[in-house]
């Protein structure tokens, strides 16, 4: 039981793409440096990695800076999902975190700075014990609402919300009642299958050309046994243009799970 808690508690976040894909807050103001300049290029370019190194650097020299540790964090966290799935392992999800509470730090309020700790937790809950899995949650939770306080129509907060609301009620009651029994968490007490399909729902219409906030939206509706609406939102998904990284990944799930309930 304790094995579904933790699986109940994790995010999968989608990877980050160059500015002109991401679809929701991630655009940020233009920024003055040209080495932050090349490194989104870089990034953008398909090299998470050497867009790391390069912000990195700009950080020994110039000093903490909030624009180059949001974008550390965003790399560190694509460079740790391409890493996990090669190695099966990866110590760059603690990294991002690392910048992005450095981030934090300098603009508490700061929008990237938030989102991209949301993320970075998400996927270290999915190798977390049970009581860390439940405080990673709540981080998840906090870091989200801390968002939408800002930008109500945050299509990544509304996603992270909804996915981590719809993983916890989708394990079975027993396990959420020794879960919440055993290991306090403000994530699990409030979860609700209505909020979950209130957030997944905004987020895939704020961001229609997000495969992931689409294909979460369908689980969703499969998971309720509402079939019809699944399939309308899986069709969609399947043909919808590659825009990042995860696409493909994500749209082969699309169909996959379109055969499933066919």
């Amino acid at each position: 039981m304790l094995t579904l808690l933790v699986a109940a508690l994790t995010l999968f976040t989608p990877l980050p793409g160059g500015d002109d894909v991401r679809p929701f807050s991630f655009r940020a103001a233009p920024v003055d440096d040209p080495r932050l300049q090349q490194a989104d290029s870089i990034f953008e370019a398909g090299e998470p990695a050497e867009a790391l190194r390069l912000t990195l650097r700009v950080l020994e020299e110039g000093g903490e800076d909030y624009d180059a540790l949001w974008r550390a964090a965003s790399f560190a966290l694509a460079v740790g999902v391409v890493e996990e799935a090669d190695r099966g392992h990866t110590d760059y999800y603690g990294r991002a975190v690392e910048y992005a509470t450095r981030a934090q730090a300098l603009e508490p309020r700061g929008i990237e700075g938030l989102y991209w700790e949301v993320a970075a937790v998400g996927r270290l809950a999915m190798g977390a014990g049970p009581r860390e899995a439940s405080a990673y949650a709540d981080r998840i939770r906090e870091g989200a609402i801390a968002i939408l306080d800002q930008e109500p129509e945050h299509a990544g907060a509304h996603h992270a919300l909804g996915k981590l609301y719809a993983e916890i009620m989708s394990v079975s009651g027993i396990s959420r009642f020794f879960g919440r029994t055993f290991v306090r968490s403000a994530a699990l007490d409030e979860a609700s299958w209505t909020l979950a399909e209130d957030h997944l729902e905004r987020a895939a219409t704020l961001a229609p050309e997000m495969i992931l906030f689409q294909l979460d939206l369908a689980r969703l509706y499969r998971d309720r046994r509402r079939t019809d609406e699944a399939r309308r939102v899986l069709e969609a998904a399947a043909q919808a243009p590659i825009r990042q990284p995860g696409d493909r990944i994500f749209q082969e799930e699309a169909r996959a799970l379109l055969r499933e309930i066919s």
